[in-house]
C-alpha cells in the first residue's frame, strides 16, 4: 500500500486498471466475432493461444521475481534488481527468439498456420517487449496505479485495432498478426519515452542479484509456463481433435470467463506486493491477516456476481458472439462453477510465491496441468461435447484450491488455525457491519 493514498483509492485504481481493459477486450472480441468467419476467428484464437503463453512465461516469471526481490526493500537495492532483470530477461528473450526463428524457417508447424506465423513474428516481438514487462513490475511494487491504468488501457486497444480492421477490411490471420506486432512496438516506444522503462539501467546489474533472480525465475517461469498451458490446453486440444469451428464455439463463453478475473486481478495487484513485503519483513501475523482479508473480499464480490451470470448466461453469449453462438450458454454456466473456485486457487498460488516457495507452487500447477489435460482428452474422446471440456477446468480449479491450501499450511507461513474458517467469519462480520451501516444511514 502506498503511503500517500488510502487503501480504498489504491484498490479502486487497481480495479479500474483491470475493468476498463477487460471491457475493451470484450467489446473488441464481440466486433471481431461478428466481422469474420468462425474459421478465421478460430485460427486467430489459436495464434493468440500460442503467443500469450510465451509472453506470459517470459514476463510473468520475471515480474514475479522482481516483485519478490524489490517489495519492502530500499531504493538502491531496487535499482540493482531492475538492472539485473534487464540483463537476465534480455538473454532469456534472445534465446526464445532464436529457437522460434529456427522453428519458423524449418517449417516445423507447416500444417498449423496460426502457430507457424506466431513462430516467425514472435521471434521479433519477444525481444522488444522486455521494457514493458519490467515497467509493469516496478509499477506494481510502487503501487503506481495511474500508470498501470493508462498502460493496460493502451495495451488492450491493440485488440480493438485488430477488430476495427476486421470490421472495415475483413482481413486475414496474417494481417491481424502484423497489426498486433506493429501496435506492440509503438507501445514499447511510448513506455520508454514516458520514462517508465529504461533499458540502460542494465548497467546497474550485479552478479549476486542476477543469481538471486535466476534462482526465483527458474521456478516462476515454470509456474507461468504451466499456468498458461492450463489456459491454452483446452484451445489446442479442441483445435487438434475437433477443428477450428469448435475452437470458435468454445472461445465465446471462454472469453466471458475473463470477466471473472477482473476483481481477482485487481485484488492480487495490490495483495501480492503486500504479501511479499510481509514475508521479507518476517511478519507472519500480518501475512495471515492480509491473506484472510483479500480472500474474503474476493468471495464477497464473486458469489453475487456469479449467481447473476448463471441466470443471464444465454443473453451474455448472444450479446458477445451473436445468435450463432446461442447454444454455448451451457458452456458458460459450467465455467461459472470454475469461477467459484478461482479465488481460492489463485490466492493460495500467489501466497506461495510471496513467501518465496515458487517450487511448491510449481508442483501444485504441474499436478493441475496433468489433471486438466487428462480430463480434457477424456471429455473429447468419450463425449465430444464442449461443456464437458469446460468441466475439466472446474476439476482443475478444485485441485488447485485444495493443493494450495494444503501446501500453505505445510509451510507454517500462515500460523495455526483454519484460514478458510476465519475468512468465512471475517466475511460474515464485514457483511453485517456494512448492512447495518446501510440501513442506519
Amino acid at each position: 500500500m502506498t503511503k500517500d493514498k488510502p487503501q480504498v483509492i489504491v484498490q479502486a485504481q487497481a480495479f479500474a486498471s483491470q475493468l476498463i481493459p477487460a471491457v475493451i477486450g470484450v467489446l473488441s472480441f464481440t466486433l471481431l466475432a461478428r466481422s469474420c468467419t468462425p474459421d478465421v476467428l478460430g485460427q486467430f484464437v489459436i495464434y493468440m493461444a500460442a503467443l500469450i503463453p510465451f509472453e506470459m512465461i517470459k514476463s510473468g516469471g520475471l515480474q514475479s521475481a522482481i516483485i519478490m526481490r524489490v517489495a519492502g526493500n530500499k531504493e538502491q537495492l531496487q535499482l540493482k534488481v531492475i538492472g539485473s532483470a534487464y540483463w537476465l530477461g534480455g538473454i532469456f528473450s534472445l534465446v526464445i527468439s532464436l529457437v522460434l526463428f529456427l522453428l519458423y524457417i524449418l517449417h516445423v508447424f507447416a500444417n498449423q498456420p496460426g502457430i507457424e506465423l506466431f513462430c516467425g513474428l514472435y521471434a521479433c516481438l519477444g525481444i522488444v517487449t522486455l521494457p514493458l514487462h519490467i515497467a509493469e513490475a516496478t509499477a506494481v511494487v510502487r503501487q503506481d496505479m495511474k500508470f498501470l491504468l493508462i498502460y493496460r488501457i493502451l495495451q488492450s486497444c491493440g485488440s480493438l485495432s485488430i477488430a476495427l480492421y476486421a470490421f472495415f477490411a475483413l482481413g486475414s490471420l496474417k494481417a491481424f498478426a502484423i497489426i498486433h506486432l506493429l501496435y506492440t512496438c509503438l507501445l514499447v516506444v511510448f513506455v520508454i519515452i514516458s520514462g517508465k522503462a529504461n533499458p540502460f539501467q542494465v548497467k546497474f546489474k550485479v552478479i549476486e542479484e542476477v543469481k538471486a533472480l535466476f534462482k526465483l525465475v527458474k521456478f516462476t517461469i515454470l509456474n507461468f509456463a504451466t499456468t498458461n498451458l492450463l489456459k491454452s490446453a483446452d484451445t489446442f486440444l479442441i483445435g487438434s481433435m475437433m477443428g477450428v469451428h469448435a475452437v470458435a464455439m468454445y472461445a465465446v463463453p471462454m472469453k466471458l470467463t475473463e470477466l471473472f478475473e477482473i476483481p481477482l486481478r485487481s485484488l492480487t495487484t495490490t495483495a501480492y506486493p503486500q504479501l511479499c513485503a510481509c514475508h521479507n519483513q518476517s511478519n507472519k501475523i500480518v501475512l495471515r491477516q492480509k491473506f484472510i482479508q483479500y480472500l474474503s473480499w474476493c468471495y464477497l464480490l464473486y458469489i453475487p456476481a456469479l449467481c447473476i451470470g448463471f441466470i443471464i448466461a444465454p443473453y451474455l453469449v448472444v450479446l458477445l458472439g451473436g445468435p450463432q453462438y446461442a447454444g454455448t450458454a451451457i458452456i458458460f454456466r459450467v465455467f461459472i462453477l470454475y469461477g467459484l473456485l478461482l479465488p481460492a486457487d489463485r490466492l493460495t498460488g500467489i501466497s506461495l510465491d510471496a513467501i518465496q516457495r515458487p517450487q511448491s507452487n510449481f508442483v501444485k500447477i504441474m499436478i493441475m496441468a496433468s489433471v486438466n489435460i487428462i480430463a480434457d482428452v477424456m471429455a473429447i474422446q468419450f463425449t465430444g461435447k464442449l461443456e464437458w471440456v469446460a468441466f475439466a477446468s472446474v476439476i482443475n480449479a478444485a485441485t488447485g484450491a485444495f493443493l494450495g491450501y494444503w501446501m500453505l499450511q505445510k509451510t507454517g507461513a500462515m500460523g495455526e488455525g483454519k484460514v478458510f474458517g476465519e475468512s468465512y467469519q471475517y466475511s460474515r462480520s464485514l457483511y453485517k457491519k456494512n448492512m447495518l451501516r446501510f440501513f442506519h444511514s
